[in-house]
């Protein structure tokens, strides 16, 4: 299983705007949607099951990096979507940081292992320092691609 094959090139925004964090999953969401990997009909119920997970505890992990998820009735495969924000968007992130980098992933309710392994691998991939810099760095959707699949070995 590679961290690559969830993430889809529509589904890599390089100029995330939004600086609110209901605002900046909403709008991952809807590039799932463009890229016709998401019904448009589950973006409302992904949207709520996202918020009530990051009312438990947020996803901002730290450095910068967030990852908002939640398992879906209705979804066929997992899917990651990545945004990354200049500015930064507000995510109560634990280390009071704005976050730059947010991984948003929806799965089938029942793909939990793959769900987990999918978590896993992002987790790890983003306390890379050198990962977090290349991201910034990168231009286009192609170069996060090619960098995911070179560092999640």
């Amino acid at each position: 299983m590679a961290l690559v094959d969830y993430l889809c090139e529509g589904a890599v925004c390089m100029e995330l705007r939004e600086d609110e964090r209901d605002d900046a999953i909403r709008a991952l969401l809807h590039n799932l949607v463009g890229g016709r990997l998401v019904p448009d009909d589950l973006v409302e119920a992904a949207l709520e099951k996202i918020i009530a997970r990051e009312e438990l505890g947020t996803t901002a992990i730290g450095k910068g990096v967030a990852v908002p998820h939640a398992r879906l009735e209705g979804l066929e495969k997992a899917l990651v979507a990545f945004g990354y924000s200049s500015e930064g968007i507000e995510f109560n992130a634990l280390d009071g940081q704005p976050v730059h980098q947010v991984f948003l992933v929806v799965a089938p309710r029942d793909h939990t292992d793959e769900y987990i392994a999918i978590m896993e691998r992002i987790t790890r991939l983003v306390q890379n320092p050198d990962f977090r810099r290349f991201v910034a760095q990168s231009s286009n959707a192609e170069e996060v691609i090619e960098l995911v699949a070179e560092m999640d070995r």
